[in-house]
């Protein structure tokens, strides 16, 4: 592997921390804390700060699911290589865009 080619840990690495990002800096975690107080378990006190945490890990759990539904479908469908970096670099790419508006708001 040549030094300018990332390697798969690496690059979901990158993409977690997208999604992080998208879950903290999100416009849309106004949509995510409704739902997170009804989710929320009676193991947490229904503070703001928890809400505001859970409502976090919602939004960047659900971008790193629905980010990997291209991917999926394109390891699927083409029957690519298990060594193939296609796939995570499509899930990648799917994350960047769901997560444009909060990189947007963090820049």
């Amino acid at each position: 592997m040549s030094a300018g080619v990332l390697d798969r840990q690496t690059l979901v690495l990158l993409l977690v921390g997208l999604c992080i990002v998208n879950g903290i800096f999100s416009p849309y975690l106004n949509l995510a804390v409704p739902i997170t107080v009804v989710l929320l378990p009676e193991l947490f006190p229904r503070t703001l700060e928890w809400v505001l945490l859970w409502s976090s890990v919602l939004l960047a759990s659900a971008t790193l699911l629905v980010s990997g539904v291209p991917a999926a479908l394109f390891e699927r469908l083409t029957r690519e290589s298990a060594e193939s970096l296609v796939s995570t670099w499509i899930w990648f790419a799917g994350a960047l865009v769901l997560s444009l508006p909060a990189v947007k708001r963090f820049l």
